[in-house]
């Protein structure tokens, strides 16, 4: 297998419509950019999500932009129904068969693209274009985890995240949101709380949380055995041995 091209954070190709922008995300997609595999879900997720959430059982879960993320399959094996949305549907294929899953699969002509789901319902993944995600779909949603979504996407499509987020947040919602503090010369972008208190602050109180540090090449790339375990690990060398993105976590609660 070829070596996955790789690119430092900040330094991907951008382009100048949505529709390009959309094409660029997939190309890094084949190109390795975006091709993590997580055996464990975030460690902020499992630190404060009891918390935020009271405690609740069953709750109906949305994890925007959210790649090959283990959190997905970490929520359904505590008992909530989970939906993911992401554009690559290589991802989609990717963590079924990681959770050792076969998914039913209905093309979804609204969003440009495919649903994967269990039999049960209770895990979903939508391989589409999350700015056309809407209500319609799959309703409002209890809990939303934003695991570096929106500070990957570019600012100029920001309002489109935005308004679909507002859209699907249900009573009494609860955000997480992370995002690093490193400052690139482009995506993933830095939110400073006054910033956030400016997107999200008309509707959800804003809570700074923790913090945590993450290099994304000490992970592991790649596909997964019939086991759903990664096949390889791919070494961090020369520079990439020190890049340490600092992760910060919010709380966002929408106000009744």
């Amino acid at each position: 297998m070829p070596k996955k091209e790789k690119v430092r954070p900040g330094y991907w190709h951008v382009s100048e419509t949505p529709e390009g922008r959309i094409q660029d995300w997939l190309t890094q997609w084949d190109k390795g950019h975006w091709d993590f595999y997580y055996t464990e879900p975030g460690p902020n997720l499992v630190k404060y999500f009891e918390k935020v959430t009271d405690g609740r059982k069953g709750l109906k879960i949305l994890v925007p932009h959210c790649a090959t993320t283990y959190d997905l399959i970490w929520f359904c094996e505590r008992g909530h129904t989970v939906v993911g949305v992401d554009l690559a549907e290589s991802a989609a294929q990717r963590i079924f068969k990681q959770y050792k899953q076969k998914p039913i699969i209905e093309d979804v002509p609204s969003i440009n693209g495919k649903l994967y789901k269990n039999e049960t319902g209770t895990f979903k993944f939508y391989a589409g274009n999350f700015f056309l995600f809407n209500e319609d779909l799959e309703g409002t949603f209890d809990f939303i985890w934003d695991s570096k979504a929106m500070c990957a996407v570019d600012i100029r499509d920001r309002p489109s995240y935005l308004k679909v987020i507002r859209r699907v947040m249900g009573p009494k919602c609860t955000m997480m949101l992370e995002f690093p503090t490193n400052i690139f010369p482009g995506a993933p972008y830095y939110f400073s709380e006054e910033q956030l208190k400016e997107l999200y602050g008309d509707y959800c109180d804003v809570k700074y949380q923790d913090q945590y540090d993450f290099n994304p090449y000490k992970t592991y790339h790649g596909d997964v055995d019939e086991d759903g375990k990664p096949l390889k690990q791919e070494e961090a060398v020369g520079e990439e041995e020190k890049l340490v993105i600092h992760l910060q976590n919010y709380c966002l609660r929408k106000r009744d």
